[in-house]
């Protein structure tokens, strides 16, 4: 045979002409049926319909939380997480060296676990004006054995035995504490005045002593959430993120400008929020239009209606608009937009999961969360992990897991989906869904085994 090689006829050898021609009609066969000799699956996309855009969601760790008592605000919003602050300064759990009285930390958990939502705590060594101050019937804020600046009622930020006791206190609720599951996440608090790291009067701490004071808060509790107030000189902060993983932020100005915080003045700070939590709580002087801006511009997971300037019924249409926003939108927020699955599956079979998720909230969640699949025939129910699928979403998110189903008999099978807290603690997961189910799972569709 001839073939044409630009304006030249060549002569191709039969042999290798053969050869091509295989390979060829190989190539083809291989194009046109799959590897596996099996016909290509079948898939259903599920789209599950969204919940309204203020559904109340009353996960932990996102939304309003209780502070000092404080009812929600407003009443029909659920608040189930609890902070302390006032109630636990050091002088009242520590009234004399190693004489603890932890009664008010165990009050706060009990609060917390009666209604499924976390516990936040802030221990203050030093707080000028404060209304403990002027009672007789009440230890004082800095505990007798604490050592002060000269001349002051002011810790001795600096001093080795100032640190040592802040060390052995840490190290004491570490012990106690950092294995609850009610406990939610530590404020570093210890230094400045309220535990906000700053001070109006005396000596500051020294970075490297400021480093000594978080690390001990970190070290104590190491699989919990720690805040350090972001009042705190830039770089300081930065430093402390850098050496301590599990150290996220905090304000306690939200709705003021700049939240009266550094956050709004440095960009690298603007980003820790992608994998470091940002609570808040609302200013003494709080615009609830600007809080609401605050929140989704420097995402915010958390805030409190402990010491809000105003009543809610007080508020105009605008205010109470941007209010209810602010609420809605702190911290995470998912639904799951869709859900496939093969039309048919194989008793036995390993199939192929796809999961497409929005994060409609200003935050992700940080942390672990088990997405579960759960298949129901006459009331008995075969239930497969589709893993932590959830944690750092930031925006949208689809999945593709392929897992086993094991036990499945002959049949058509109502499918469900439910997101978990492995340790057992939490409520599943409120989704930004409709349909939610007594059990806490949201129903996908049907499918059948064969």
């Amino acid at each position: 045979m001839r073939t044409r090689d630009g304006d030249r006829l060549t002569r191709m050898p039969w042999r290798a002409l053969v050869a091509s021609t295989a390979a060829l009609v190989v190539a083809l066969t291989l194009a046109a049926s799959p590897s596996t000799g099996r016909p290509p699956v079948s898939e259903r996309t599920f789209a599950l319909a969204p919940a309204g855009a203020g559904a109340d969601l009353p996960n932990p760790l996102r939304g309003q939380y209780r502070w000092f008592g404080a009812e929600p605000t407003p009443s029909t919003v659920t608040s189930n997480d609890v902070y302390y602050r006032d109630q636990v300064y050091w002088g009242r759990i520590e009234k004399a060296d190693n004489a603890w009285d932890f009664s008010l930390i165990d009050a706060g958990l009990a609060d917390a676990g009666a209604r499924g939502g976390k516990f936040g705590f802030r221990v203050m060594a030093y707080c000028p004006g404060c209304w403990m101050n002027f009672r007789a019937d009440f230890p004082a804020v800095t505990p007798p054995f604490v050592a002060l600046q000269p001349g002051t009622d002011v810790p001795d930020w600096n001093s080795p035995a100032f640190l040592a006791q802040w060390q052995e206190l840490m190290a004491e609720l570490g012990r106690r504490y950092g294995d609850d599951p009610r406990l939610g996440y530590v404020d570093v608090g210890g230094y400045g005045s309220y535990g906000e790291w700053h001070v109006g009067d005396g000596a500051r701490i020294s970075d490297a002593n400021g480093l000594a004071v978080v690390e001990a808060v970190t070290n104590a509790f190491p699989t919990k959430h720690v805040l350090i107030n972001t009042m705190t000189p830039v770089e300081f902060t930065l430093a402390a993120l850098r050496a301590n993983p599990n150290l996220g932020l905090r304000t306690d100005s939200l709705g003021c400008p700049d939240m009266y915080s550094m956050v709004a003045v440095d960009k690298r700070l603007q980003k820790a929020w992608r994998t470091r939590p940002f609570f808040s709580e609302w200013c003494t002087r709080a615009d609830p239009v600007l809080g609401a801006q605050q929140v989704r511009r420097f995402h915010v997971s958390t805030l409190s209606s402990g010491n809000m300037p105003w009543d809610h019924a007080s508020l105009d249409a605008r205010q109470r608009s941007a209010y209810a926003t602010a609420l809605a939108t702190a911290g995470y927020r998912l639904r799951l937009r869709s859900l496939t699955l093969p039309r048919s599956i194989d008793a036995g079979d390993r199939i192929a999961v796809r999961t497409s998720w929005v994060n409609q909230g200003s935050a992700p969640t940080y942390d672990r969360w088990d997405v579960r699949l759960t298949f129901t025939r006459n009331g008995t129910a075969t239930t497969v992990s589709l893993g932590d699928q959830l944690r750092g979403v930031i925006d949208s998110s689809r999945r593709r897991t392929r897992v086993a189903v094991p036990g499945l008999r002959k049949g058509r099978y109502d499918v469900s989906v439910s997101v978990v807290d492995p340790t057992g603690y939490s409520a599943p997961m409120y989704l930004a869904n409709a349909g939610r189910t007594s059990s806490g799972s949201y129903r996908v569709g049907s499918v059948s085994v064969r």
